[in-house]
């Protein structure tokens, strides 16, 4: 992860005065930089001549240091932080979070994270997904802070839905009521950590917060309580890390999660992947040296559906190894490097079939959304690459984040964040997956698509 601070001043150049990648390196050496979501093309700078959006940055996690947003900030809207190190949280009430007909109509929620000066904005707007699979805009639009890469996570009812916003490392809550319009809650919560990636409980009661931060000032993972009105309560520190990237809960092992970070748990020198039991008490069972560099920047994480395999997605621009893709392979308290996907260009999502049998890769700087098949049986090689999904029109241009549908009639259906658009894909049954085109955003600055997010 060499992302040494002599990138920063070109970097401010081009931003006018506004330096929005981490400029700062992870050797012990250096000081530490405040993390503001995963790494990737964070975002945009805006060409003076042709007032298109371009790629601010690949691998790295938009920060501040150290006495910035993130430990030494404004907290009077929080709970008292606590050192939950040691044990899991209290389950504490639930809210009964049942979710809704699996084929009911959606709410999708996008972030548009730029105005029509090309100034930063703090916008966000609804669309409706329905069961036929019919994606449209309903130009109900709302203000929290601002967000450019990531992904907004709901409950399981589909009733509240949180965003880490990368601009300052607060989390926005809102609610969707039953008339299916959004009701800001939280605007700008702020914890005791710099929120980078976010995952939600299968409960829905409560969120897991990475904050990609060295454990010194704060790097760990956090528990935010999230109340049945949407409103949300920082109940602690976790687990104390340093740099952790990426969470990945495994599927068919609950209260187990696969997770990127440099140390965790007092880990031996240079594992960077492990398995850990968050719930009903945190142990780490096992770790793994998956990138043995020492130079990756994890953009993205997925489990397969099955859960024998973890991958990680490494995006690091300025490292001397091409981005790569990482798959450890997980036991009952193992974790084993099983295959490295070499050559795979700024890997910001990846997402596996729940059909088990491709996944694809989003890939910011390539422009593109590549193929992977998946083979379970394959003892050495599970993943091999196929190639760039068949477009439906247009390529991508700066795809970022992705979410999918994972119940009903639109099981599989994935939805892209994209610089002019949300684009849909389709993973099916014995077909493998499909590109079903870009809904456009309606162009001009503030048309660019940041965050994306659908109800369960």
């Amino acid at each position: 992860m060499l992302r040494s601070s002599s990138v920063c001043a070109p970097l401010l150049v081009l931003f006018a005065g506004s330096c929005l990648v981490a400029c700062g390196s992870d050797e012990a050496s250096s000081s530490p930089v405040g993390a503001g979501g995963s790494g990737g093309s964070v975002d945009a700078a805006i060409d003076s001549a042709s007032g298109a959006g371009g790629s601010a940055g690949s691998g790295g996690n938009a920060g501040t240091d150290s006495g910035a947003a993130g430990q030494g900030q404004d907290a009077s809207n929080d709970a008292p932080a606590q050192d939950g190190s040691d044990a899991a949280v209290d389950s504490g009430p639930t809210c009964g979070r049942v979710p809704g007909p699996e084929d009911a109509d959606r709410i999708a929620v996008v972030s548009h994270p730029y105005d029509t000066a090309g100034k930063k904005a703090e916008v966000y707007e609804l669309l409706t997904l329905n069961a036929a699979g019919t994606l449209a805009y309903t130009g109900e639009k709302f203000n929290m802070g601002r967000s450019y890469m990531g992904n907004v996570v709901f409950t399981p009812d589909g009733k509240v839905g949180i965003v880490s916003q990368d601009e300052d490392g607060t989390l926005g809550s809102f609610r969707i009521n039953a008339a299916g319009h959004a009701e800001v809650v939280q605007a700008k919560f702020k914890g005791g950590f710099y929120a980078g990636p976010i995952v939600m409980h299968p409960s829905g009661d409560r969120l897991y917060v990475l904050d990609s931060e060295w454990a010194n000032i704060g790097g760990g993972v956090y528990s935010v309580r999230i109340g049945c009105d949407g409103t949300l309560t920082e109940e602690g520190k976790l687990i104390e890390a340093k740099l952790p990237y990426s969470l990945v809960p495994i599927p068919g092992k609950p209260g187990q999660a696969a997770i990127a970070a440099k140390d965790l748990l007092s880990s031996a020198a240079g594992d960077d992947a492990h398995l850990v039991t968050i719930e009903p008490s945190i142990q780490k069972l096992a770790s793994a040296d998956a990138f043995a560099d020492d130079q990756q920047i994890i953009a993205s994480g997925a489990a397969t559906p099955d859960g024998k395999f973890v991958l990680f997605g490494d995006n690091n621009e300025y490292g001397t190894t091409p981005n790569r893709i990482a798959v450890l392979e997980v036991g009952d308290s193992t974790l084993t490097m099983k295959q490295m996907l070499p050559d795979m260009l700024d890997p910001l999502a990846i997402l596996v079939s729940p059909y088990e049998d491709v996944a694809i890769v989003v890939s910011g700087y390539g422009n593109a959304i590549q193929v992977l098949k998946y083979d379970a049986s394959n003892a050495t090689t599970p993943f091999s690459l196929v190639g760039p999904l068949s477009y439906k029109g247009a390529k991508p241009q700066l795809p970022g984040g992705a979410v999918m549908v994972d119940r009903g009639t639109l099981k599989g259906r994935v939805l892209v964040a994209e610089n002019e658009g949300v684009r849909m894909v389709q993973f099916a049954q014995g077909t493998g997956v499909s590109d079903l085109g870009v809904l456009p955003s309606g162009g001009g600055m503030e048309g660019m698509v940041g965050v994306v997010g659908v109800q369960p």
